[in-house]
């Protein structure tokens, strides 16, 4: 049977494992629908949004270095959340007024 410091300590350490795990998910999540607002234009169609999540994913992946996973976690799905904005946004403008071929990006 293993000392009662030593079960004290794996309980501990249990949730930084499972932090990370789950700020994986949500960081891959942030830097996908990142990457699709990219592809749509929305650094021109949505500075705002698009900026917003793009210092967000910034600062999860700050935080996260930290092993601050909590707010890493929660940055990152404000990330996502800014970054879907940037998507919606991109495709209603470019719906209205679409590039023309010859435009440069």
């Amino acid at each position: 049977m293993a000392p009662m410091g030593a079960h004290r300590l794996l309980v501990l350490l249990l949730p930084i494992g499972c932090g990370h795990a789950i700020y994986a998910v949500h960081v891959t999540r942030a830097s996908n629908e990142l990457a699709r607002a990219e592809q749509l234009g929305a650094a021109r169609r949505a500075p705002y949004e698009y900026q917003f999540a793009l210092e967000h994913l910034e600062k999860a992946r700050t935080e996260a270095l930290e092993a601050d996973y909590g707010d890493a976690i929660r940055l990152a799905d404000i990330a996502t959340d800014h970054a879907r904005r940037a998507v919606q946004l991109a495709q209603r403008v470019e719906r209205v007024a679409p590039a023309s071929p010859s435009a440069p990006p």
